[in-house]
């Protein structure tokens, strides 16, 4: 439990860091939320998997359950960090 924790934080802070990577190199707005989105889609597809498996072939349903876990932490890294640099942009 403490590796999934752990995993998860790593997610978000990579995600995290590619968001600001993204915000630097770019000269539009929407681009740092690049990550965030791609994270939210990969997300919402593994929870599809997830949701309607026919064929159950051991744990795929599980693993589908942990892999939306881990997208959805990077969709929460991604947007916040996001939403803090428009926050500290407006303000300075």
């Amino acid at each position: 439990m403490n590796r999934l924790i752990l995993l998860l934080i790593g997610i978000a802070l990579a995600s995290s860091g590619l968001t600001i990577l993204l915000w630097k190199l770019s000269l539009k707005k929407t681009i740092k939320y690049l990550p965030a989105l791609l994270c939210l889609l990969f997300g919402i597809y593994y929870f599809y998997t997830a949701s309607n498996t026919k064929n159950i072939n051991g744990f795929e349903d599980l693993a589908s359950l942990i892999l939306l876990l881990m997208f959805f932490s990077g969709f929460v890294g991604g947007v916040v960090t996001g939403s803090i640099i428009d926050f500290l942009k407006k303000k300075f």
